[in-house]
């Protein structure tokens, strides 16, 4: 049971591992096929301007074009133009034209094509995949843009086993696919490169790593809290954005409080990529200098050591790696020396030409165009380093070679450059930082105060209250906005003084002008009655002076009622006693004011529709019924002798409210008046002060409550609403 399972896990791996591997050579083949068919238009181009007799050109249009491709132009006898000098292609043997074929070279995977362009060959070269002899941490065997595939994958120019072919695109077999066990072949071989100065970068190990972990922890925990803190801060402009719903909603403070910090943030971060790219700069162009003038200093010393010399040539080698390599421990860099024809001719690291690692061609920039003395970047694999190029002058000032002298700018020397920088400007950055918030949060707070505070006591003023004033010391715009609304707090309490005293006059007067001609209605025909009755009494007729005194006296008992009624009315309205909402159960109170009210003299019927007890809400327990009695009363007035006169009380209960209305089929209220029906003083009745329906609609409203009407020409509806 055991083997059948490690068998099953076994086939499961080799299926997963043959689809993948299929997966990888469409892949490839698909950006085979694209790459291949750019790199026959810029053929054709090369072709067209070699055959024009066009070759300064060449330069330019290989430099225009992309990296994916390399070419090498070949006269009858050797090599006259490469594109590149990182690929190791010394070995080069013509093939049949017009044709892809797979070409391992000593340092990478390619695949290429002849091209025949009259007396030159053209080679174009699609590199594939790197096959450097070792491999490190900084050195890796990977596939070259554009192509990639698992890091697994590997290329094999035979049909074997379970290797997956790729084609070209006209059909042609290139390579295979195979997969490997994970584990690279490449050793890594540190003869002859260890000794180097500029090329240790090829060899680097993580041995510094510790050092450098201890060096930065510092560093670390500075820009751990500086991005913690800007994370923080813009997590809560966020927040408060979407509690404010958008910055056009939130109050001035927060406003001036987030704009300033976000501008102190905006500024910092600024300064700190700036500060961070400009170090970074800074150390390039400084290494750039040095370079240039260590190539200098070499020069001179290579021009007094071959200060005889007519040419260089590779029966120089010996003696010249010898001098080189003397010259390199003196300057503490590699050297490289290039004959007229740009082929390597001495170098103070031998060994990396031998293993294929790098090109024995000089870098075509400096060969092909002009200037001659120059820097610029070069590459091994992924990795980038600088390469300084001068002319080599014998004692004459005749060019007989160039010289290379190459520097790798490590990464890490240009992170421990940026970090001994950012470990002087993070710290008084942090510091900043903090200072801001806490320095814009009082000068904002200091400004804005008088504002919240003058919001608030604009918010509670109002006529007749007594604002208070404001102090604040600054002669600002905020102390101009305060001493103005001292100002009008000032005049708005003697404006209100004086409409308070106004109103007061204007209430007495109206009130004795009420109570004058309500007085002054009965007494008319009492005073009538009286002079009536001392005619009679003058007249010495005993029978007729008691028949009429009888009256006169029953006359005068009724108007002095009358005077009575309206002396209560306006006793009731000048006491308007206290509401005290209670739960009462206002039902039964209604049921007992309808029930006195159905013996009137008018014989109107009252009917009633609700429920006539058991019915609670929110009202004052002795003056409710005063409301209902003045309802009720009201509409019997309106029917007054109408023959079909009909009146209909209704209660019901709503979710939070219950509601009473008092229905009558009379008249109903004119237009013209319905807006003052609720007014003090007003009645369209003969007798009456007018002030039933006003204590009515306070008393409604002092518990809570409302009082409404509807009406027409066919009745008049009150409602009232009560709070449950």
């Amino acid at each position: 049971m055991k083997k059948l399972s490690i068998y099953i896990v076994l086939l499961c791996g080799i299926l997963v591992s043959c689809s993948s591997s299929r997966m990888d050579a469409k892949r490839i083949r698909r950006t085979m096929y694209v790459q291949e068919q750019k790199a026959i238009q810029l053929t054709n181009k090369l072709a067209e301007t070699l055959q024009g007799h066009s070759f300064d050109s060449i330069w330019n249009l290989t430099q225009n074009s992309s990296d994916d491709c390399l070419f090498y132009i070949f006269d009858s006898r050797s090599l006259v133009y490469w594109s590149d000098n990182w690929l190791a292609g010394d070995e080069v043997r013509l093939r049949s034209y017009d044709r892809w074929y797979y070409q391992r070279f000593t340092n990478a995977h390619c695949v290429c094509r002849w091209t025949k362009a009259g007396d030159y060959n053209i080679l174009t070269v699609i590199p594939i995949k790197y096959a450097y002899p070792f491999e490190n941490r900084q050195l890796s065997n990977d596939f070259i843009p554009p192509f990639r595939a698992n890091s697994k994958t590997d290329i094999s120019p035979y049909k074997e086993g379970d290797a997956v072919p790729v084609t070209s695109s006209d059909g042609n077999y290139l390579f295979s696919l195979t997969r490997t066990s994970g584990v690279s072949e490449a050793q890594r071989e540190q003869t002859g490169l260890a000794e180097s100065f500029s090329y240790r970068a090829l060899l680097s190990s993580d041995s510094n790593t510790e050092n450098r972990t201890k060096h930065l922890s510092r560093v670390r925990i500075y820009f751990i809290l500086e991005i913690s803190l800007y994370a923080l801060i813009i997590l809560l402009g966020i927040i408060g954005l979407i509690r404010a719903r958008g910055f056009r909603h939130m109050k001035i403070r927060t406003k001036v409080y987030y704009v300033i910090n976000a501008l102190v943030l905006f500024a910092l971060v600024y300064v700190f990529a700036v500060s961070t790219m400009h170090t970074r700069q800074r150390y390039e162009t400084q290494q750039r200098n040095i370079l240039v003038k260590k190539t200098q200093y070499i020069q001179k010393s290579l021009q007094e050591s071959y200060f005889w010399n007519i040419t260089l040539s590779e029966k120089n080698g010996t003696g010249m790696n010898i001098d080189l390599r003397d010259l390199s421990f003196t300057y503490e860099t590699d050297i490289l020396v290039y004959d007229l024809r740009g082929n390597l001719v001495g170098s103070s690291t031998p060994a990396l030409f031998e293993k294929g690692i790098v090109s024995r061609h000089i870098a075509p920039q400096p060969f092909f165009s002009k200037p001659t003395t120059m820097s610029q970047y070069e590459h091994i694999g992924d990795m980038h380093y600088l390469a300084a190029y001068t002319e080599f002058y014998n004692g004459n000032y005749v060019q007989i070679g160039y010289i290379a002298v190459p520097m790798f700018i490590y990464d890490e020397e240009v992170n421990e450059e940026v970090d001994r920088f950012l470990s002087k400007l993070l710290p008084p950055n942090l510091i900043v930082l903090l200072l801001s918030f806490i320095i814009s949060f009082f000068i904002v707070r200091s400004i804005t105060r008088p504002l919240s505070a003058l919001s608030e006591r604009m918010k509670h003023l109002s006529m007749g209250s007594v604002g208070e004033r404001l102090q604040y010391e600054g002669d600002d715009e905020v102390g101009q906005l305060v001493a103005r609304y001292n100002e009008m707090v000032e005049e708005l309490e003697r404006s209100s003084e004086r409409l308070a005293k106004s109103e007061r006059e204007g209430a007495w007067r109206t009130m004795a002008r009420q109570i004058a001609h309500e007085i002054n209605n009965p007494l008319t025909p009492m005073k009538l009655t009286i002079q009536q009755l001392q005619r009679t009494k003058k007249l010495n007729d005993r029978e007729r002076f008691d028949e009429y005194f009888d009256k006169s006296t029953a006359l005068l008992i009724e108007q002095i009622d009358n005077l009575s009624r309206i002396a209560q009315s306006f006793s009731q309205f000048a006491k308007m006693p206290e509401v005290k909402p209670a739960r009462v159960d206002v039902a039964a109170r209604l049921f007992s004011v309808i029930t006195l009210f159905r013996n009137n003299r008018q014989q109107i019927p009252i009917r009633y529709i609700g429920a006539e007890s058991e019915v609670f809400a929110m009202a004052d327990y002795e003056q409710i019924s005063q409301v209902f009695n003045n309802l009720i009363k009201n509409a019997l007035q309106a029917i007054d002798n109408k023959a079909d006169g009909d009146i209909i009380v209704m209660l019901q209960q709503k979710e939070q409210s219950v509601e009473i209305s008092v229905s009558d089929n009379g008249s109903g209220i004119p237009e013209s008046i319905q807006d003052k029906i609720f007014r003090p003083n007003f009645t369209t009745k003969s007798t009456g002060a007018g002030l039933g329906l006003a204590i009515s609609k306070n008393i409604v409203e002092g518990s809570g409550g409302s009082i409404a009407f509807t009406t027409s020409p066919a009745g008049t509806t009150f409602v009232v609403t009560l709070k449950k």
